[in-house]
């Protein structure tokens, strides 16, 4: 697949609002997550919930300071 094959028009683009919702406007689904952190250094790791729905590059790294508690 080439990169521009998911590419959107410039009309698409601009006629996004500039708050957009990320499943109406966006396409995104929510995922649950489930977080781990590491026990030697102050990282967490963010997989899938669940294991099918792992892919190779379906993880994030993070230092703590790059977190925030969106439930306060």
């Amino acid at each position: 697949m080439s990169p521009t094959d998911n590419m959107v028009s410039k009309a698409d683009w601009e006629a996004v609002p500039e708050d957009p919702d990320p499943h109406e406007n966006l396409g995104y689904e929510l995922e649950e997550l489930t977080v781990i952190k590491s026990e030697t250094n102050d990282q967490y790791v963010f997989l899938p919930a669940e294991e099918s729905h792992l892919l190779e590059e379906a993880f994030i790294v993070a230092d703590s300071d790059a977190l925030a508690d969106l439930e306060d």
